[in-house]
């Protein structure tokens, strides 16, 4: 009886435990992922994890490593996490797909920008930047000389 509770427990801990950077089959299972770290595990966990899905990452750890640092500086500025939306999502083909993601702080939004790629069967992160200059995007995109309007 003992030895079965103990299979029982080893299969439960060894499945739910597998390494889920192959699992992943599409940008928004990967995102998904991604953001479920960073709430529960913090920002070098989910960093890890989305550079995990592209083997020829391992080639830049200093970059990675940079990122990592930078992040965290940037997250102890603006505050407390409070949630993440996403912005929009643009492809050329069906292989190659770039999805922007508001990330909402206490002091003000960051952008998370995936850039995915998918050479053969499986999707990678191919890219993955921050930064915080929505704002000026904004006040960009409604200067009246963007903005268009009918006549009659």
């Amino acid at each position: 009886m003992n030895k079965i509770i103990l299979l029982v427990f080893a299969i439960s801990f060894f499945t739910t435990n597998i390494d889920t950077t192959q699992a992943q089959s599409s940008p928004d299972e990967i995102i998904t992922s991604f953001f479920k770290l960073y709430e529960e595990k913090g920002a070098d966990d989910a960093v890890n994890y989305v550079f995990s899905t592209n083997k020829w990452m391992a080639k830049n750890q200093d970059g990675i490593m940079n990122l990592r640092t930078q992040l965290k500086s940037l997250i102890n500025i603006v505050g407390k996490y409070h949630g993440h939306e996403e912005i929009i999502k643009t492809s050329i083909g069906s292989n190659y797909l770039l999805s922007h993601h508001m990330v909402r702080y206490e002091r003000q939004p960051v952008r998370f920008s995936f850039l995915f790629y998918r050479p053969g069967d499986k999707w990678q992160v191919q890219n993955f930047q921050y930064d915080d200059e929505m704002d000026d995007e904004l006040r960009e995109a409604t200067k009246l000389y963007r903005l268009t309007h009918e006549s009659k």
